[in-house]
């Protein structure tokens, strides 16, 4: 259905509460402080499809024909945030240098790779910038190391995206010319991520709330940034805890600044970096 404008009211209370209820129960997103998000993300969503009322579209959620499929979109337009390549630079530059001192030091085990985690991916630029780093590593130091990353994110069709590795020109801002020689080719008016690099990243539609179920272990680096805000604080703590264990003795987890700060694990380290909030398993 075309997209068409319409004045929709504000959540009530007892509406807001519902529609925050059932999100965190399916999710663990706590929208409790960002109600304008899910304001925004309902009444867009609701637009989209002609349905004004919150009632009826909480019940097509719910129990209506195609609600999966409808549940699937509404979660895009919720949690599927605007994202680049090496968004925050200082994050993977510590990555990196993190990688080359584990590859410099022999310090990946007998198994000699890099193994490593993108939470919340979205449409695939964290994913991606982290296995380009690891490619670098690699063959700058000229060791015979295999890498991978894992990819995981709530959402199907940010998955699906990301699969693509179609990106255009304003996602690649903060990548350098040569970056973008060896790693992208220009099909028509996109950017593509080159076949042996996207073999490299494995896509994967995960609940961070379900972390038992979570297809990883012995990772070198855990990045996860931005998605642990979300959440109420004993369920952050859950979440990095869970982490901890998924995590190589010297394996490295980076957070968004200022997320779970005043967290502490007797397995890990904080590490001294103003810009960068990291943590390496001890």
């Amino acid at each position: 259905m075309a997209w068409t404008y319409h004045v929709i009211p504000d959540l009530n209370e007892e509406q807001l509460s519902r529609w925050q209820g059932i999100l965190e129960e399916r999710t663990g997103i706590y929208f409790s402080h960002h109600t304008s998000i899910l304001q925004a993300g309902l009444t867009q969503r609701m637009r989209e499809i002609n349905c004004l009322d919150y009632d009826k579209y909480y019940q097509r959620i719910m129990n209506g024909k195609g609600r999966a499929i409808e549940w699937t979109a509404l979660l895009k337009t919720l949690t599927v945030k605007e994202t680049s390549f090496f968004r925050h630079q200082e994050a993977f530059n510590y990555v990196k240098s993190h990688l080359f001192n584990r590859l410099l030091g022999g310090e990946l085990g007998g198994e000699n790779s890099i193994e490593m985690w993108s939470v919340g991916c979205s449409s695939g630029e964290e994913a991606y910038s982290l296995a380009m780093i690891a490619n670098d590593c690699i063959e700058g130091l000229g060791v015979d190391s295999y890498f991978g990353v894992t990819a995981s994110d709530i959402c199907l069709s940010a998955l699906a995206e990301a699969r693509r590795g179609n990106y255009a020109d304003r996602k690649l801002e903060n990548v350098d010319a040569a970056i973008k020689s060896r790693y992208f080719q220009r099909e028509q008016d996109c950017n593509v991520v080159v076949p042996w690099i996207k073999q490299r990243v494995c896509f994967v539609q995960t609940n961070i709330i379900n972390m038992q179920s979570m297809p990883v272990s012995n990772m070198d680096v855990i990045f996860c940034q931005n998605v642990l805000i979300y959440f109420r604080r004993w369920r952050q703590k859950e979440v990095l805890d869970s982490f901890v264990n998924q995590l190589k003795p010297g394996g490295l987890l980076i957070t968004g600044l200022g997320e779970a700060v005043d967290w502490q694990h007797p397995q890990i380290q904080r590490v001294q970096q103003k810009r960068v909030q990291a943590y390496v398993k001890v």
